[in-house]
């Protein structure tokens, strides 16, 4: 006679095998995600293709799009995670200076965006392209506005340090978010002439160097006079 095994522990090993498919869904997802950063890194992203993700993820090309509807979904979520890692990095730098010290935070707040740049370019060059235009009208209405949303936390901290210069009388009076617009420019314009060998030839510098005269210049044109 065969003995079945007690309902609870039944109910356990359901949920032990329910748990392991949740596991391997997200590792499955995770590896055609990082399979997708470095395919479009390597192509761009429009020459990418679906069957190359999936070759490099090692999965059958049905099976993405069990995931992911299609590259411009994979695009905005590698968008959102690149969003993410640059929040992180210029959270902690915007922390670690105190407020009566507004030049010091965009000093930091810049640093870290050159090393956002310089240690994710792949991610650096698709926030780029999307601050273009570039891929906007593949996205769908919603990822749009949680992207722009993402963007806008990574402008109010250089907003934030403007305005309290601005208040302490450190910076004269203005428009602070324009004013931290018009750093952004600066430091991806810096970043983006020196992506070339030529430029930096002709400059005479690098990308670090370019972007610390950039934000000198900036916080000249803050300062009060």
């Amino acid at each position: 006679m065969v003995r079945r095994q007690p309902a609870s522990l039944r109910g356990r090993g359901k949920l032990a095998t329910a748990d392991r498919r949740a596991q391997e869904r997200v590792r499955r997802r995770e590896a055609i995600l990082q399979a997708a950063r470095a395919v479009f890194a390597e192509y761009g992203f429009r020459r990418a293709t679906i069957d190359e993700v999936a070759a490099r993820a090692e999965v059958g090309k049905g099976t993405v799009y069990l995931y992911l509807s299609g590259k411009e979904d994979i695009l905005a979520e590698l968008l959102l995670r690149a969003l993410d890692e640059l929040g992180r990095r210029l959270q902690a730098a915007n922390d670690s200076h105190p407020v009566v010290h507004p030049d010091q935070r965009l000093r930091a707040l810049a640093d870290a965006y050159l090393s956002f740049a310089q240690n994710a370019p792949d991610y650096f060059r698709l926030l780029t392209a999307f601050d273009r235009g570039d891929f906007v009208q593949g996205i769908k209405p919603a990822q749009r506005e949680l992207l722009l949303t993402a963007s806008d936390r990574a402008l109010e901290l250089a907003t934030q340090a403007i305005a309290d210069g601005m208040a302490l009388g450190i910076f004269a009076p203005g428009d602070a978010r324009q004013a931290a617009g018009v750093l952004w420019a600066a430091l991806n314009g810096a970043l983006t002439l020196m992506a070339h060998p030529l430029r930096r030839t002709l400059i005479a510098t690098d990308a670090a160097g370019l972007c610390r005269v950039a934000l000198e210049v900036c916080l000249r044109g803050l300062a009060k006079s």
